[in-house]
C-alpha cells in the first residue's frame, strides 16, 4: 500500500480517536478532542488534498460507530475535515515567477479563507435558527440558561434568559475560538512536518503575513453597523465584526514579533509577552487595534528596511 494512503488511514484514525476521546473521558480530555484535527493537517500538508478526504472520511465513519448519530461525525466534518482540506488545498498552491522562483499561496490570503470560513458557519447557524424563537441570539441565551440552571445550586432559580449580556457576541467568539484551534493545528502540523523534513512549502512567518486593503473597510462598516442597526441587524453585523477582527489580531501579533525580531533578547521578550496576553486577556483588543493600525502604517515594512542594527532615520 503507498505511503500516502498508510499515513492518510493512519491520520484519520488518530483524529478519530481524539474526538471522540472528550466523549468518554470527559472534560479531562477536552485538550484531546482540540487537538483533533492535528493528523489531518499533517496528511494534507503532507500529501496533499485527496489524502485529507481519504483521512478524514475514515475518521468521519469511526465517529459515527463510537457515537451512533449523525451530529458527532457532523460536527468533526465542519470543524476538522474542511477546514485540514481547505488550507492543505490553499496553503500547497504554487506557481513560478519570471525570474524562475516559486511564489507560494500568500499567509494573509489564507487567513481570509479560514475567516470566510467562520463567517459561512455562523450563517448558516443563523439560517437553521430561523424557526426559533428570537432567532440564534434567543437560542444562545437559552443554552446559557441551561447550563447556569445545570451549575447552579439544586433548587435555586437560574437567572432569566435576558440576563446573559454577552449572550450576542458568544456565536462570534465560538467562531473565533474555532479559527484559533484551527490555525494552531495547521502551524503545529507545519512545524512538526519541517522538524523531520517532510514539509512541502516553506514556513509561513507570521512577520510575513499581509492583508489587503479592503479588510480594513469592511471590518470597519461591520463594527459600525453593530452600533447604529435596529434589533437583529446589529446581532448579525456585531458577529461579522467579532470574526473579521481576527485577521487584525494575528497582524498585531505580527507587528509584536518583527519588533521582537530587532532585540537581542527576542525569546525573553515574546515568552514575556505570550504570557501576559494569555494571563489578562484584554491585550487582545489592543492587538486588534495595532493590527488596524498596521494596514494603514506599516510598521513592519519600515522595520524591515532599516534592519535590526540600524537606527531608524
Amino acid at each position: 500500500m503507498p505511503t500516502a494512503m498508510l499515513v492518510a488511514l493512519g491520520g484519520g484514525a488518530v483524529s478519530a480517536l481524539l474526538y471522540v476521546s472528550v466523549l468518554f473521558a470527559g472534560v479531562g480530555a477536552l485538550i484531546l478532542g482540540y487537538l483533533a484535527p492535528l493528523p489531518l493537517f499533517l496528511v494534507g500538508l503532507w500529501f496533499g488534498v485527496p489524502a485529507t478526504l481519504i483521512a478524514g472520511g475514515l475518521a468521519a465513519v469511526l465517529v459515527l460507530s463510537a457515537t451512533g448519530g449523525l451530529l458527532g461525525p457532523l460536527g468533526y466534518v465542519v470543524t476538522g475535515a474542511v477546514p485540514a482540506a481547505f488550507v492543505a488545498r490553499q496553503a500547497l498552491l504554487a506557481r513560478s515567477t519570471a525570474k524562475g522562483d516559486v511564489e507560494w499561496y500568500p499567509p494573509g490570503l489564507l487567513l481570509l479563507g479560514l475567516t470566510g470560513l467562520g463567517l459561512v458557519a455562523f450563517f448558516v447557524a443563523v439560517l437553521l435558527a430561523l424557526g426559533e424563537p428570537g432567532g440564534l441570539e434567543g437560542v444562545v441565551r437559552r443554552t446559557l440558561q441551561g447550563m447556569a440552571r445545570q451549575l447552579g445550586a439544586p433548587g435555586d432559580a437560574p437567572p432569566p434568559p435576558e440576563a446573559f449580556w454577552l449572550a450576542p457576541a458568544m456565536p462570534g467568539f465560538v467562531v473565533v475560538s474555532w479559527l484559533v484551534m484551527t490555525i494552531v493545528n495547521a502551524a503545529l502540523a507545519q512545524g512538526l512536518l519541517m522538524r523531520f523534513h517532510r514539509n512541502r512549502r516553506p514556513p509561513m512567518r507570521l512577520v510575513a503575513m499581509e492583508l489587503p486593503g479592503w479588510v480594513v473597510l469592511a471590518f470597519a462598516g461591520a463594527s459600525a453597523a453593530a452600533a447604529v442597526l435596529p434589533d437583529g441587524l446589529d446581532f448579525l453585523a456585531l458577529n461579522v465584526a467579532l470574526v473579521l477582527s481576527l485577521p487584525f489580531g494575528l497582524a498585531g501579533l505580527s507587528v509584536v514579533h518583527a519588533f521582537a525580531n530587532r532585540q537581542s533578547a527576542k525569546v525573553a521578550l515574546l515568552v514575556g509577552f505570550y504570557l501576559f496576553l494569555f494571563l489578562f486577556g484584554w491585550p487582545l483588543l489592543l492587538m486588534v487595534g495595532l493590527g488596524v493600525i498596521e494596514q494603514w502604517i506599516g510598521l513592519r515594512r519600515r522595520w524591515a528596511r532599516v534592519g535590526p542594527d540600524q537606527e531608524d532615520e
